[in-house]
């Protein structure tokens, strides 16, 4: 039986490296909509920090599948893909799965399926079991039992199918494993009439069902999610399938949520939307401290300017290299107003006025001329 083939979580930031997930960025919304796209199936690579996933070949293929949420009571949001209903509760800082529905199977957990609890963040594992009852196309019982692991395996760089490029991405790994009985006799009463209240969880059947009965099955999720984005942008899932200790692939699939094809608004999801801003904002100044430290190193003159009590221009500056040094001053229109040449000097700090009291107040031009370099400052006189 197919199973739960996307886990609702979150995205945030993780010491230099990714980000953690929470509920404020996470959490799934009612009103959301947005599409994975099938691509490939794909390898999800070894775990650790520092990763970079390179899944920029991969092939997209023409299946698509829209996701929905609504809402339904307070702390209750319907997840609907690919025709199957996914219910899900949200109980202090964590993700529960009640059940889900499709045309022919029904499953309504006596205790629900813990899929995430905020915040997760790297290295970071999450354990539950869970026990469920349904049925198959009104005719079969279906007892679902199990357990699962979710643990922050990994986190560095995706390069998406089409060659984006994002940074901070943590990846969650989902181990599940499910012991499924389907007998006849399928009773509705009994079926939709749960008391999880009266309900009394057993771990050691469930492991013993696990380890020791003829066939179990097991479902691996990887799931990739990015700094600045509600949702996963990449997943592959792995279904296996074991009889007598033997396994036998079911499927192995792999989808990409393409930041830019998505159906829901991210200008909306002011969180997430402010989030990405302050990314782009801290990605300019890496790349101006890049820059800037870039051309210290090929200047051969360090300099600082200040205005003195008398409104004269005083130029301090240390000289790397021996050579001439000028300084030249200009208005805004261009028109050479002082200039100031240095014959040879040696290696040093050295100082130099150009006085301004006899000019007017406004915006003026300042080249400094080195036998390297050209440089220009704008000089404001209050």
């Amino acid at each position: 039986m197919r199973t739960l083939l996307f886990l609702l979580g979150s995205l945030l930031s993780l010491t230099g490296y990714a980000q953690s997930l929470n509920s404020t960025y996470n959490q799934p919304r009612s009103g959301d909509r947005l599409v994975k796209r099938m691509v490939t199936a794909c390898e999800p690579g070894e775990s650790g920090i520092g990763q970079v996933w390179n899944f920029s070949e991969l092939k997209l293929h023409d299946v698509n599948y829209e996701l929905k949420y609504v809402a339904q009571g307070v702390d209750t949001i319907i997840g609907t893909e690919h025709h199957t209903m996914y219910y899900y509760r949200i109980s202090g800082d964590s993700l529960f799965c009640l059940g889900y529905e499709n045309p022919t199977t029904f499953i309504a957990y006596q205790k629900p399926e813990l899929l995430l609890t905020f915040p997760v963040f790297q290295g970071r594992v999450i354990a539950d079991y869970f026990d469920g009852k349904g049925n198959y196309c009104e005719k079969l019982d279906i007892r679902l039992r199990g357990k699962s692991m979710v643990t922050a395996d990994a986190s560095g760089t995706l390069i998406l199918p089409g060659g984006d490029t994002l940074r901070k991405v943590m990846r969650t790994y989902t181990h599940k494993f499910i012991h499924q009985k389907m007998t006849p006799g399928y009773n509705i009463s009994d079926t939709l009439q749960l008391d999880t209240f009266a309900f009394r969880l057993d771990r050691d059947s469930i492991e013993y069902l696990l380890y020791n009965d003829s066939i179990r099955l097991e479902t691996e999720i990887w799931r990739w999610y990015a700094d600045g984005y509600r949702y996963p942008v990449f997943e592959t899932v792995k279904s296996m399938i074991y009889k007598f200790g033997n396994a036998h692939e079911h499927f192995t699939t792999s989808f990409v949520y393409l930041p830019n094809e998505q159906y829901y608004d991210l200008p909306y999801d002011t969180d997430n939307q402010e989030r990405r801003e302050e990314i782009m904002d801290e990605r300019r100044k890496r790349e101006w401290r890049s820059t800037d430290e870039n051309r210290k190193r090929n200047d051969n003159i360090d300099y600082r300017l200040e205005m003195d009590n008398d409104g004269d221009l005083q130029i301090i500056y240390n000289l790397k290299e021996a050579g001439k040094v000028s300084f030249a001053l200009y208005d805004m229109q261009g028109r050479q107003l002082s200039a100031i040449q240095s014959a040879n000097q040696s290696v040093g700090l050295y100082e130099k006025i150009i006085p301004m009291g006899k000019y007017s107040r406004g915006e003026y031009l300042l080249r400094i001329i080195t036998e390297r370099k050209i440089y220009g400052e704008k000089i404001v006189k209050h």
